[in-house]
């Protein structure tokens, strides 16, 4: 059998098959052998057909079937002997198969870059740890503090800055009702920098059972844009008036709202979690860090198809996710060029990431066993609130095995190389400036 190989672009290898006539006719032999044991033609017994009936009957469709199986090996045969990993299914054509000669055909394929990584040691890097800011705990706990409020009713005054107002309300324009300006019950915020400026100034002072109507101009952003920048009517009835009443920030607070019996406690345990979060961020800084390094000082080529496919990935991903925000990519002004660009810069990155962490890990020899798999689903367990074994089924139903088993070596892979590099911990106002 002769093969030839030939290099078409980086990662994109031609190679040319030629399989001796007399391997096609024996493959097609051996088939007609084994249909001939089994074959059941009318006027002659099972197993008894003479060759030439058979030949008649089922020459051509074994000859092509010959073949088929014969590239399939041939195909194989090329990709080991010279070596290659072949990503996706081989583009076969130029087939040539005929009774008086070899078998011929050519498979263009794609093949994963082969890569030397350059050495790490001495690489150095700074992790920046942003401080907590000022305020940034209380900040929280007023979060906090405000998701345990309560509203209560106020009497015998009108509605003031920051009360909770339960209103009718409709706006007109030339006598047309505006719907999406115009509801029953609802319960506004008395707050200037969350309404028109006008429906602001008419409602403060309003009290419990009043109706007014007034004018207002719409801002240039409206949605419609027939009704931006117009005057319109509206007419509102307060049925009524709210205030918010905000717990105490005391002990008890802390046993009502957390596991912890004072606030001071409650207090330093949002503090670890703000730190950890930072810490968090840190590393994941610190990771990008190190990969684009790792990008740039090993530079390689990657194959087209692998490209499209993933760029083709991330944008269905990306769409998905502003779909489901309420964001139609069709009548957005996303500019689609644009967008298809970074998703394949994207792509890009990922790909060489995932390379150059599968060669490192080749390279020293990176390995999971059984018991951290084991261990690994266990904490999925614990996280997901069920069963060990319900994680397992779950895993297996949707080849999550192999995604988890990719994600263990990547950590480890990736750790691997951290602790290979120098790095030096700083503690900065915001690490993202």
């Amino acid at each position: 059998m002769k093969i030839e190989l030939q290099d078409l672009e980086d990662c994109v290898k031609k190679i040319s098959v030629e399989v001796p006539l007399e391997k096609v006719k024996a493959e097609k032999n051996a088939m007609l052998g084994e249909i001939a044991k089994s074959a059941q033609i009318p006027g002659f017994r099972k197993g008894k057909v003479p060759r030439a009936v058979l030949e008649k009957r089922y020459g051509k469709s074994l000859f092509s079937d010959a073949a088929q199986k014969l590239i399939d090996g041939a195909f194989r045969n090329a990709v080991e002997s010279n070596d290659l990993k072949p990503i996706g299914e081989p583009l076969v054509d130029n087939i040539i198969i005929q009774e008086d000669q070899p078998l011929s055909f050519t498979a263009t394929v794609e093949t994963l870059p082969k890569i030397e990584l350059k050495n790490v040691d001495g690489y150095k890097f700074t992790k920046k740890i942003s401080n907590i800011k000022e305020g940034e705990v209380e900040k929280v706990i007023s979060n906090i503090q405000q998701r345990h409020a309560r509203h209560e009713p106020v009497e015998n005054r009108a509605a003031q800055d920051g009360d909770y107002v339960t209103v009718d309300y409709s706006a007109t324009k030339n006598g047309q009702k505006i719907k999406p300006l115009s509801g029953d019950a609802r319960e506004i915020h008395l707050s200037k920098g969350d309404m028109l400026g006008e429906v602001f100034n008419n409602v403060i002072g309003m009290n419990k059972g009043e109706e007014k109507s007034f004018d207002a101009k719409l801002p240039k952003e409206f949605p419609d844009p027939e009704l931006s920048e117009t005057t319109v009517t509206f007419n509102i009835k307060v049925s009524e008036i709210k205030v918010l009443i905000l717990p105490d920030l005391d002990d008890s607070f802390a046993k009502e709202v957390s596991e912890f019996d004072t606030i001071k406690d409650l207090k330093n345990d949002l503090t670890s979690s703000l730190e950890k979060r930072n810490m968090s961020m840190a590393d994941g800084r610190l990771r990008d860090e190190i990969m684009s390094k790792l990008i740039k000082d090993n530079s390689f080529e990657l194959p087209p198809r692998m490209v499209q496919n993933q760029t083709d990935i991330i944008a269905q991903r990306t769409e998905h996710q502003l779909t489901s925000q309420g964001v139609d990519m069709d009548q957005s002004k996303v500019d689609k060029d644009k967008f298809l660009e970074k998703c394949k810069e994207d792509a890009i990155r990922e790909i060489k990431e995932q390379i150059i962490i599968s060669a490192h890990a080749q390279m020293v020899k990176i390995e999971v066993s059984q018991e951290e798999l084991e261990s690994e689903v266990e904490k999925m367990a614990t996280m997901f609130g069920q069963s060990v074994e319900q994680t397992r089924q779950q895993l297996s139903q949707s080849k999550g095995f192999e995604g988890l088993h990719l994600k263990l070596i990547t950590d480890k892979t990736f750790n691997d190389i951290v602790e290979k590099v120098k790095v030096e911990e700083k503690f900065v106002e915001d690490a993202n400036e």
